[in-house]
């Protein structure tokens, strides 16, 4: 049984991808919640249908205005800290901006009391360059690898590395989720900073798809609604946690594919729906990709054991039809969210042509 129903809950940077859908969510389970967040990604809002509810308020702020941080927090006995720099892109050339989110965290983490349960929206990325070290799936406990300080590209998973363990030197009792790579409708619109969000974005525009290198380096996808039920299920376990339980947990799909064959996925499927009419050409970069050159060679998979073992955590759209469904959006869509309305629990958006988006 949930235990959130009732109580307040705050989530920073809820007007992002993953914030407004879990947002959306606790307001419809009876949660009175409080989006806080900036709006400094090009691509959040306060405006999207996710956040239109009667149980749910918007609060334009930053993390670093202490006051106002500290008062929302003493309201919320429940907190999802979500508050991020998004995208490589903007954390190799934004290395500084970056670094200054510890600031933000810790400045939450005063605020906690024994009273507080708090998820912590971690990373994948704080495994590094895992696959370098280990032939296996990650697991929360392994050691990581990072290239040298020169290389910016870093800074994100150190920092998120460094914001676990002041989440989890607070009083409250908390869990941080390290969030594997997680795709859905409109995501990243109108400013593709990921993967599958550059990709599908090349693909209805009828424009090449870049890879990063040759493409050989696989990756795991987990579909929106499925992240968000796990993100939920483990705030639920944290909560009823002694008050100063820290916990860390995977969440993810397993099943690995490279990114050269994501696209061509998405190239056959974009063609079957006729967002494009033919392919367009999949090319290896053998410049830089973004500003500055890092190793992107690894592979990254996910162990979810822990997740599955505490949580009862399982995906259940598998990737080929989560594909189908963004594609599907883009192509009866208009070219943004505008139109969309909630799903019918809340989690997600659905276009009228697009029943399918619903959970299942």
């Amino acid at each position: 049984m949930d235990t959130t129903a009732g109580k307040a809950i705050l989530v920073t940077g809820g007007a992002g991808f993953l914030g407004r859908h879990l947002a959306r969510l606790h307001a419809e389970l009876g949660s009175q919640v409080t989006v806080f967040d900036d709006l400094s990604c090009t691509n959040s809002s306060f405006d999207c249908p996710d956040l239109q509810h009667p149980l749910l308020r918007c609060v334009h702020g930053s993390m670093f205005d202490e006051p106002t941080l500290r008062t929302l927090v003493a309201a919320h006995p429940v907190v999802v800290h979500f508050a991020s720099v998004v995208g490589v892109g903007k954390t190799i050339d934004n290395p500084v901006e970056t670094a200054r989110n510890l600031t933000g965290t810790l400045a939450l983490a005063g605020a906690l009391t024994t009273d507080h349960t708090v998820l912590f929206g971690s990373s994948a990325d704080v495994y590094g360059m895992h696959s370098l070290l280990h032939d296996r799936p990650m697991h929360e406990e392994d050691h990581v690898v990072f290239e040298h300080a020169a290389v910016n590209r870093w800074v994100y998973p150190k920092v998120k590395a460094l914001e676990e363990n002041v989440i989890g030197a607070a009083a409250a009792r908390s869990v941080n989720v390290r969030i594997f790579n997680t795709y859905g409708p409109w995501m990243d619109y109108p400013d593709a900073k990921r993967v599958i969000p550059q990709l599908v974005t090349a693909l209805a525009r009828g424009e090449p798809m870049r890879l990063n290198g040759d493409g050989a380096q696989r990756r795991c996808f987990c579909w929106y609604e499925d992240m968000v039920d796990g993100l939920c299920r483990a705030r639920s376990y944290a909560q009823k946690r002694e008050a100063g339980w820290t916990g860390t947990i995977n969440l993810g799909n397993d099943q690995p594919t490279s990114i050269k064959s994501l696209a061509q996925l998405i190239n056959r499927l974009g063609v079957e729906l006729r967002l494009p009419n033919a392919p367009v050409p999949i090319i290896d970069s053998v410049e830089k990709f973004y500003s500055q050159s890092f190793c992107d060679d690894w592979h990254r998979m996910p162990d979810i054991s822990r997740a599955r073992e505490i949580l009862g955590f399982e995906c259940r759209v598998q990737l080929e039809e989560g594909l189908r469904r963004v594609l599907t959006a883009w192509r009866d869509g208009v070219g943004s969210f505008s139109e969309w309305t909630p799903s019918s629990d809340g989690s997600g958006y659905a276009l009228p042509s697009d029943k399918h988006a619903e959970r299942r």
